[in-house]
């Protein structure tokens, strides 16, 4: 587990960030926070090290009928807390080898990278509009994360890793009827989108 991924130190993220949960903040001050504070460490470290947040890109996608893409994490995976979990979130770690020359563009490239790996697209009609912020301090995972929202509307055929998740599209009823057995992440961005309507 050499690799190297991007933190932020939890008592900067608090500064700004300073509830818990699904968090209004400007995307220009998260721009600002990253491009100054954040850095790199070894995944290991950043997996256990509470002193430091891994910034994660949480895209939610629509298809060009409006419906979600929801996933259903299969036993297979390696993170058995999860089995059998839904998420409506795609993304992961951003790495220093993604593309860009400072935290930020690297931030950004690592999410496209990781919607381009889970997902395929035939086409997107526009970049990812940000949300907001999903901070949580409930468990010793989510307090090593700290989730950057984003929601795109796209051209979807489909996800690649066939294998690791089971997939459907689906409305906000279908979401919220799946609720309770929705990863923590989702629930809140679910909440968000029920609140919208």
């Amino acid at each position: 587990m050499d690799e190297m991924v991007l933190v932020i130190a939890t008592k900067d993220i608090d500064e700004i960030v300073k509830e818990t949960g699904f968090v209004n903040v400007p995307i220009e001050e998260i721009k600002i926070l990253t491009e100054k504070r954040g850095f790199f460490v070894k995944r290991e470290r950043a997996e256990s090290d509470e002193s430091i947040r891994q910034l994660i890109p949480y895209v939610v996608m629509q298809n060009m009928d409006d419906l979600y893409l929801m996933v259903k994490r299969l036993s297979i995976q390696t993170e058995k807390r999860l089995h059998g979990m839904y998420s409506i979130g795609i993304g992961g770690h951003v790495n220093d080898q993604d593309e860009g020359d400072t935290p930020w563009m690297k931030f950004l490239s690592g999410m496209e990278r990781e919607m381009n790996e889970e997902v395929i697209i035939r086409k997107s009609f526009e970049w990812p509009k940000y949300i907001g912020i999903i901070k949580e301090v409930s468990t010793p995972v989510n307090r090593v994360h700290l989730g950057v929202v984003f929601q795109i509307k796209a051209d979807v055929e489909g996800i690649r890793e066939k294998d690791k998740f089971s997939w459907e599209f689906v409305n906000l009823a279908d979401l919220l009827s799946r609720y309770d057995m929705m990863e923590s992440w989702s629930k809140y961005v679910i909440d968000i989108l029920d609140s919208h309507l």
